[in-house]
């Protein structure tokens, strides 16, 4: 039965409402076109498009340099999806390393407490992402190594030891300069093949 303004109407409608969706629900339910992917970040979702030629060299050379220096118990992946504690967001990294006994097979959706190294390649449409906002989101989740590669501004940045939601540490060098990981991997990378690839005449 309703009043004359159906205000009880209104209520039970109301009453009845699903509750809404979270973003993580959303975005597991998106149909996106075939090779882009879904990020949740800071309360967005992202919906990215396949990287560039430069940007697939720089994943694929960085995972040739670690796969064979990383101890047997850490293995390396690209475009892998990590939940991140605390915050409901997903990353992607481009490359990540992480203690491969930490992830079921069965799973698609890794936990961020099983990342020891990540790392991200900018573009000129998720720079600040990369730089601000992921930056961040590993610190607060504790990953002991962000390798921020700015295609942009031509440098390599390493953050190391995260405390408190910010990483204490970092060393910046210049793409084209090596670049040494300390343990657990312990190696110097070339970064020369990293560098932009002028078109022939």
């Amino acid at each position: 039965m309703t009043d004359d303004n159906g205000t009880q109407e209104e209520a039970t409608l109301l009453a009845v409402r699903p509750a809404a969706l979270t973003l993580a629900q959303v975005a597991d339910h998106l149909d996106v076109p075939k090779g882009y992917r879904v990020e949740i970040i800071r309360g967005r979702i992202v919906v990215s498009p396949t990287p560039v030629n430069r940007h697939t060299r720089i994943a694929l050379a960085l995972y040739r340099s670690l796969v064979d220096v990383a101890p047997s118990h850490l293995a390396s992946y690209v475009t892998v999806t990590f939940d991140m504690p605390g915050t409901d967001e997903r990353y992607i990294p481009d490359l990540a390393v992480v203690d491969d006994a930490a992830v079921p097979d069965d799973e698609w959706l890794f936990p961020a407490s099983s990342l020891v190294l990540a790392a991200e390649i900018t573009s000129p449409g998720n720079a600040h992402d990369d730089r601000v906002r992921e930056l961040h989101g590993y610190a607060v989740a504790a990953v002991p190594f962000y390798l921020l590669i700015d295609t942009l501004d031509e440098t390599i940045t390493l953050f190391e030891e995260p405390h408190d939601g910010v990483y204490r540490r970092q060393m910046k060098v210049r793409i084209g300069d090596d670049l040494h990981l300390p343990e657990p991997f312990d190696v110097t990378i070339d970064t020369t093949s990293f560098a932009e690839r002028k078109p022939g005449p």
